[in-house]
């Protein structure tokens, strides 16, 4: 039992609590100014709320794993876009939901690994494309500018921030 629980039990090192409190308090920022940004640009934040999911992990990547492959700016904004893409193309072209979420993140994976922007919530991007319903469809490939690309790029921008300022107040320290 002991083996079993190694292998899907928690990481035995001990996570440091209050650089957790400290990035969560980044994407906390973040997501503020994308839902800012959207409400300026719209007038309202209803166009951008079925892309809270999708977004708020990546701020778990951008904010809690800086140094992963998957937090770099190529990967999250190109991985999201490139899913918005597909995703659209597949609401518009597959009349099936349930078909069309399945093609959308197969296509969402092939697309992000043939342009070296593996970033997981770009899966969840498509299937928003997809299951959105008509906010999004009416959006169209639209969709895939704002809310996803000035989304990802505020973000991105928000993240490189914070950590220029957190390695400033920590070598301050």
């Amino acid at each position: 039992m002991r083996q079993l629980w190694k292998h899907i039990g928690p990481h035995p090192a001990s996570p440091n609590h209050r650089e957790h409190v400290i990035a969560a308090c980044g994407a906390l920022v973040a997501i503020g100014l994308i839902s800012a940004l959207n409400l300026m640009l719209t007038g309202s934040v209803l166009t951008s709320l079925p892309l809270v999911a999708p977004m708020g992990a990546s701020a778990v990547i951008v904010f809690c794993l800086p140094q992963s492959p998957l937090a770099r700016p190529w990967n999250v904004v190109i991985g999201n876009v490139a899913s918005a893409l597909v995703g659209v193309i597949c609401a518009r072209f597959i009349p099936q939901a349930e078909v069309a979420a399945a093609v959308a993140v197969f296509a969402a994976i092939t697309g992000m690994a043939l342009s070296r922007s593996i970033h997981p919530p770009g899966g969840a991007v498509a299937l928003t494309a997809v299951l959105s319903g008509a906010p999004i469809k009416d959006l169209g490939f639209a969709f895939a500018f704002n809310p996803v690309f000035l989304s990802s790029l505020t973000l991105v921008l928000a993240a490189i921030g914070f950590h220029t300022l957190k390695g400033r107040l920590i070598k301050a320290d």
